[in-house]
């Protein structure tokens, strides 16, 4: 078994944008370099508000993936401490290994649809989709826009596989 490169993300808390100085964020990548990691992406002001990275690190046979995160924070606290980048603690640590990767961007990515798309699959008219919503089994739509509801063709997949479809228009009620 050989090295494995892992990609780490990890984000820090902090005031956000305005507070870090564009050419010493610039500065982090090589500085990430130096004590041992490839590849870095930095930037400020994320979501938790601090510096962030995104790079590589080597991991050895056998190394745990404890040891990855404590080595990848180390890294970045390093690199931070170097350049005098101060945030108030890390907020985020994302660890992956390069095959999930792999198969996360071989993953297909999610299908949306409306009433109309809906109602071609299913080969009935826009208005029986919509009779077909108010059942308790039909799930709920993802989001309400101004032209219409839309849903995830992974939340439909149920519905469509055990819908008891009848062919046909439905019958009638006699009149009393």
């Amino acid at each position: 078994m050989s090295e494995r490169r892992m990609l780490v993300n990890i984000e820090t808390w902090g005031p956000g944008l305005d507070a870090y100085v564009d050419e010493v964020i610039a500065e982090l990548a090589p500085a990430l370099a130096r004590h041992g990691a490839d590849g870095g992406a930095t930037g400020a002001g994320g979501l938790a508000g601090g510096p962030n990275a995104s790079f590589g690190i080597l991991s050895p046979p056998g190394e745990t993936l404890a040891d990855v995160v404590a080595r990848a924070v180390a890294c970045l606290e390093a690199a931070c401490a170097e350049l005098g980048i101060r945030h108030e603690g890390i907020a985020l640590v994302e660890v992956q290994d390069p095959r999930y990767w792999d198969l996360e961007l071989a993953r297909e990515p999610d299908r949306y649809l409306g009433v109309t798309e809906i109602a071609e699959l299913l080969g009935v008219s826009r208005q029986r989709v919509m009779q077909l919503r108010q059942r308790a089994d039909f799930p709920e739509p993802v989001a309400e826009l101004a032209a219409g509801p839309v849903w995830r063709m992974f939340n439909l997949q149920r519905f469509i596989e055990e819908w008891p479809r009848k062919p046909g228009r439905p019958r009638k009620l006699e009149s009393a």
